[in-house]
């Protein structure tokens, strides 16, 4: 009997990394983010019985740098868009604080608690909370959107508005059967410049002239369009 062959069907609208957040988990986030913010701002006390919030929001700034998550550039965006290097940063500071207060560390957990004050986390997670995510001013952003199915086919351009609304109109287009899904971003000034800037250097990668489509490993993409934007910032 000839074997029939069905074709998975495909529920979602939106690609990898760019899933919505169940308002259960996001309500969770919330309370763990002013579980940090009350830690940073009032000391460890703040954090007695609610250690685990820490190790929460520490995860909500993983995710954005490995880039492994269903939602990764959903909470890039509610966290503000934070540059890879910060998050790493953060995660890792928040990773250390949890383990001094932990161990009841105190000399280590005052140095842990200064470390992450240097920097805008409470800020950011102010901001979070309130989910009014800072975004700098004047501008925009490179993309990279491609499929899981056809992951060395990447779409490179740049908005000056939220991807994940150019995402949804590319997904909507005629044609678009597996939906794109964020596999990096850049905030950068004069986006539309910088684009065409990573055009000319990809041209080797256009699939097609009139096309923003290139082919190659997304980690060789990556690689190249962080070179130059370092030079551009």
């Amino acid at each position: 009997m000839e074997q029939i062959q069905r074709t998975r069907r495909i529920e979602q609208k939106w690609g990898f990394g760019m899933a919505p957040i169940k308002p259960a988990a996001h309500a969770q986030r919330i309370e763990a983010a002013r579980t940090v913010v009350a830690t940073l701002r009032k000391g460890p006390f703040a954090a007695l019985g609610k250690l685990e919030d820490l190790s929460t929001v520490k995860g909500l700034f993983t995710r954005t740098y490995k880039k492994d998550q269903w939602d990764w550039f959903t909470v890039w965006g509610q966290l503000g868009f934070p540059p890879d290097a910060v998050a790493r940063r953060t995660s890792g500071a928040l990773l250390h604080l949890y383990r001094c207060i932990r161990d009841c560390d105190t000399p280590a957990t005052a140095k842990a608690l200064e470390a992450l004050q240097e920097g805008d986390t409470v800020g950011t997670l102010e901001r979070f909370v309130a989910g009014t995510p800072h975004r700098t001013p004047g501008h925009g952003f490179i993309y990279v959107l491609s499929t899981r199915e056809a992951p060395t086919v990447l779409k490179i351009g740049y908005t000056d508005r939220d991807i994940a609304t150019r995402a949804k109109e590319i997904n909507s287009s005629t044609g678009v059967v597996v939906p794109y899904g964020a596999r990096g971003a850049w905030m950068v000034p004069h986006a539309h410049q910088v684009e065409a800037q990573l055009h000319a250097r990809l041209a080797e990668f256009r699939v097609r002239k009139d096309r923003e489509f290139f082919q190659l490993e997304y980690r060789d993409a990556a690689k190249l369009i962080d070179a130059y934007i370092a030079t551009v910032l």
